[in-house]
């Protein structure tokens, strides 16, 4: 019984539904029926500590998608800063830069230079085919202070100058 207990009361710490720990648990009242020898009961005290686990893995995993989703909105609405940095964005979401670094590559399947670069260069395609702008204004607008640096990367990720790929858009 003070398994049983111990571990809805792991499940409460970690903000885990009440239906949730009930359903992976089963009722307090049935405890009875698992521990009439000393086999049922070590299996029934597995099981329930087994289904814990894999409680705490799924409200880890709740846990980390809202971070992420956190640190993307914050990527979003700043990535036009040359500020903008691996640091800033951990220390949006209260996680010390190198845990981030490495949830953030596990969770998005790219490291943050190369989200951050995909999310700069999604918008300069954008601005390059919606507006007149200069290349270098673009570049800047995007978040880099050097245009030669703009365009170097814009080719080195979408295969073709920004110019190129202007043309070729309205071509």
């Amino acid at each position: 019984m003070d398994t049983f207990i111990s571990v809805q009361s792991l499940g409460d710490s970690l903000n885990i539904e009440k239906e949730d720990i009930e359903r992976e648990l089963g009722d307090v009242r049935e405890v009875s029926q698992y521990v009439q020898e000393l086999g049922a009961t070590r299996k029934y005290l597995e099981n329930i500590v087994r289904r814990m686990i894999r409680l705490r893995e799924q409200a880890s995993g709740r846990r980390y998608s809202e971070i992420i989703e956190k640190a993307r909105d914050y990527i979003g609405q700043n990535y036009m800063s040359e500020n903008i940095s691996l640091n800033l964005v951990a220390a949006s979401v209260n996680i010390s830069p190198s845990y981030f670094s490495s949830l953030f590559s596990q969770e998005v399947g790219s490291t943050f230079v190369e989200y951050l670069t995909g999310v700069r260069m999604e918008k300069a395609k954008e601005l390059l085919m919606c507006s007149d702008k200069r290349t270098s204004d673009i570049g800047y607008e995007v978040g880099y202070k050097d245009s030669h640096y703009f365009s170097y990367i814009f080719k080195k990720t979408q295969g073709c100058s920004p110019k190129e790929f202007r043309s070729r858009g309205r071509g």
